[in-house]
């Protein structure tokens, strides 16, 4: 009668510790490079994203690079005018359409 009786402490230390060799054999053996690849991709896109949205921040709230704003222009300023005509010798930006315009007679 010595030995029969379970040890109920026992068992959970033996349960545990094959539940903890068996995970750590089967991490060891998942492949690893698709999950590296998939996170440094990842990485990748969310850089782009807020290089994107930085961009677009600086272009709505500073203007463009090119020293053009965006923002409405003053009811002085010549930019601001949208029925004033370019001058014959002006050139039109590269913004602009450069054909006949429909209110041009």
């Amino acid at each position: 009668m010595s030995d029969d009786k379970p040890k109920p402490l026992d068992d959970v230390k033996k349960g545990l510790g094959l539940l903890y060799r068996a995970a750590k054999t089967t991490v060891e053996k998942l492949p690893t490079k698709d999950i590296e690849e998939a996170v440094v991709t990842s990485a990748k896109e969310v850089g782009r994203a807020l290089e994107s949205v930085g961009k677009t921040i600086e272009r709505e709230v500073f203007g463009d690079k090119d020293g053009g704003s965006t923002a409405k222009a003053k009811p002085g300023d010549a930019a601001g005018n949208e029925n004033e005509k370019p001058k014959a010798d002006e050139k039109p930006k590269a913004d602009e359409p450069t054909g006949k315009r429909v209110d041009d007679k």
